[in-house]
């Protein structure tokens, strides 16, 4: 009996290390997007590397302390189907991180609507994730400049 409890111990250890490595190797490697000022407006300039049409621009500014100012895009799909995206720029890594947190301390339903959150240096991007279509071209356009 004794033999059986000790193989059932080696198989949980084992599997616990199968479901935990992974996570743990991701946390390592991964690292926060580091803040420095991004000149200009990054999504405006992805949306037109990836061929998407803004439809309109208006300047926005969410009341959370150290934000600088945004813009609340609305652009149009291959489909015609309108899409909005809001941006924020914020003066500090501080004030940026601040306001991921909050974001993410926030409940879905609760005043929070689903979205996704992509950061490059001082902006904050919020995108829906209905609209996966349209944001897997401007991705990889953002991703160039956060490279730079």
């Amino acid at each position: 009996m004794n033999e059986v409890d000790n193989s059932a111990w080696a198989v949980m250890l084992i599997l616990i290390l199968i479901i935990l490595l992974p996570i743990g190797w991701i946390m390592v490697v991964s690292t926060p997007e580091p803040y420095h000022i991004v000149a200009g407006e990054p999504l405006r300039e992805a949306l037109e590397n990836s061929g998407i049409t803004v439809v309109s621009a208006v300047n926005s500014k969410l009341p959370l302390p150290g934000a600088t100012g945004g813009k609340i895009y609305t652009i149009s799909d291959e489909n015609g189907n309108l899409i909005t995206i809001q941006t924020q720029s914020f003066d500090s890594a501080g004030s940026r991180d601040a306001a991921i947190k909050l974001h993410n301390a926030q409940s879905v339903g609760k005043g929070k609507p689903i979205e996704d959150l992509v950061v490059v240096g001082n902006h904050l991007i919020f995108v829906r994730p209905g609209t996966s279509g349209t944001i897997k071209k401007i991705l990889p356009e953002l991703q160039k400049i956060k490279g730079r």
